[in-house]
């Protein structure tokens, strides 16, 4: 259950409420078990989510001190989509009424047009109360609608808004012959400046594949792997960019999907409500702080 703050009212604890494990598919394809990204999707391709959830309802009405012959609850699923942490857009999908005990699952399920997905796939499921119950406990809920449980959890779409980090694993040996970064274990090409730039355009990231353990590391996945190049990235990109004078109006004009909108990301996901002055200090005068601060940043989390 997710919840940022106390509710006035009792609520629903995570032992009433089962949840399968999530499926994603896309259309015409099999249903796998969702993980962190969607892998080869690009906007053409609708995406179907699938999943049950079941409800103890002997055990929601005792713990919400409410009759069992009065509980009415109501599964909510709603779909979001937008770059960040946060999504832009969110729409709700299905609403079912929840009001005897079963052993069956209710069924949960939503077809997603591709086109109208962007970067990232939000998903929200909510159970809210359905009905006011006349017998409840004074510290029932009795408003229909208020929340009771919810559960949260998102997946990243490849080819859409926020794309996988552009990386090609190279021999520099071949490719940058007689350069000083020949035997780097990575090598980061951007163009400093171009903040309005299309990042998956103007960034790539390059692993040399001359050194074979760390290639095959960032081929197989390796998450400590992958977590500190992106962090050394992120070091790169984010401390630079600090640099410019006029650094927030250039970052206000930057559109979705630019290495500015990428940059701003990143600091926000390290840096949380952070001014731009705060962040120049912490560069200044705790350089150590603002490094592991992004590394911290550019770890690879599971979706359970």
């Amino acid at each position: 259950m997710t919840s940022a703050f106390a509710l006035p009212f009792l609520s629903l604890p995570d032992e009433a409420v089962t949840l399968s494990r999530w499926m994603i598919a896309q259309t015409g394809q099999p249903f796998i078990p969702l993980k962190p990204m969607l892998e080869e999707w690009d906007y053409a391709a609708d995406v179907e989510l699938r999943g049950s959830i079941l409800i103890d309802m002997q055990a929601a009405a005792r713990m919400l001190s409410i009759p069992e012959d009065e509980l009415k609850l109501a599964v909510v699923l709603k779909i979001g989509t937008g770059r960040g942490r946060f999504p832009r857009v969110v729409e709700r999908v299905s609403s079912q009424l929840v009001e005897t005990a079963t052993d069956k699952a209710l069924e949960l399920y939503a077809l997603v047009p591709g086109n109208t997905l962007s970067g990232r796939l939000h998903t929200r499921i909510e159970v809210l109360l359905a009905a006011s119950a006349k017998n409840a406990s004074i510290l029932a809920p009795t408003r229909i609608g208020s929340r009771l449980w919810s559960h949260e959890f998102s997946v990243e779409l490849e080819d859409g808004g926020d794309s996988r980090f552009p990386i090609e694993v190279v021999s520099f040996i071949e490719t940058f012959p007689n350069q000083r970064h020949v035997c780097a274990p990575w090598y980061l090409s951007w163009r400093l400046g171009g903040l309005a730039s299309d990042f998956n355009g103007s960034v790539r990231l390059y692993v040399n594949s001359d050194h074979a353990e760390l290639a095959q590391r960032v081929v197989d996945g390796d998450v400590l792997t992958l977590q500190a190049i992106l962090g050394d990235v992120m070091v790169q990109m984010v401390g630079a960019t600090l640099d410019a004078d006029d650094l927030a109006e250039q970052l206000d004009g930057c559109e979705e999907g630019s290495v500015g909108a990428q940059i701003a990301g990143w600091m926000e996901l390290a840096f949380p409500g952070r001014e731009l002055s705060e962040l120049r200090n912490i560069r200044r005068s705790m350089l150590g702080s603002f490094h592991s601060s992004l590394h911290a940043a550019a770890e690879l989390r599971d979706i359970e």
